[in-house]
């Protein structure tokens, strides 16, 4: 084995692809003729390899339990701070500190599910539930106004949730 046969081993891939240009590909040839090692690599080379199955450890089935098991407890914790948003910091308590908190709260539930959906949920139902509990008195009146306090609690809430999009946005550029 010589220097050619070398940098013949080095070409093969580009010469295969038919990547080289005509010169070289007219050397390498000439050099198949003259060496019998390089002409029996090249042969080799041109057959594809087969993939080694790879068997994974990992059960799949128990992995995607404690993921769901995990996700699950995720939706609680958010759900139960929405509620303690919604009772601490609601329209009814006449405190302006809801649109902070369901800001941020828009922001972090928007980058944890990727949602708005999920966003608007979070922050409508647990705001309509205290709301009419609040009220406790269960006419027309108090449906609407229910649904208009919580409809504010989301408007807040939805401005985090696209805080927390451009947040995602910039970290995908950078």
């Amino acid at each position: 084995m010589n220097k050619d046969c070398s940098i013949v081993e080095d070409l093969l891939p580009l010469y295969h692809e038919g990547l080289l240009q005509d010169e070289t590909v007219s050397w390498v040839d000439e050099h198949f003729k003259k060496c019998d090692h390089c002409r029996e690599i090249a042969q080799i080379s041109k057959q594809p390899i087969d993939p080694e199955q790879i068997q994974s450890t990992v059960n799949y089935d128990q992995m995607m339990e404690k993921i769901k098991l995990r996700l699950s407890i995720y939706q609680i914790i958010f759900v139960g701070i929405s509620f303690l948003f919604a009772i601490k910091t609601s329209l009814l308590n006449e405190s302006f500190g809801f649109i902070l908190s369901y800001a941020i709260l828009g922001a972090i539930t928007y980058l944890f599910y990727k949602s708005f959906w999920i966003v608007i949920t979070i922050a409508f139902l647990p705001n309509f539930i205290w709301s009419l509990i609040d009220i406790s008195a269960f006419h027309f009146n108090s449906i609407i106004g229910s649904l208009f306090l919580a409809a504010i609690h989301v408007i807040f809430a939805f401005a985090g949730s696209i805080i927390g999009l451009l947040i995602l946005k910039l970290r995908e550029r950078g």
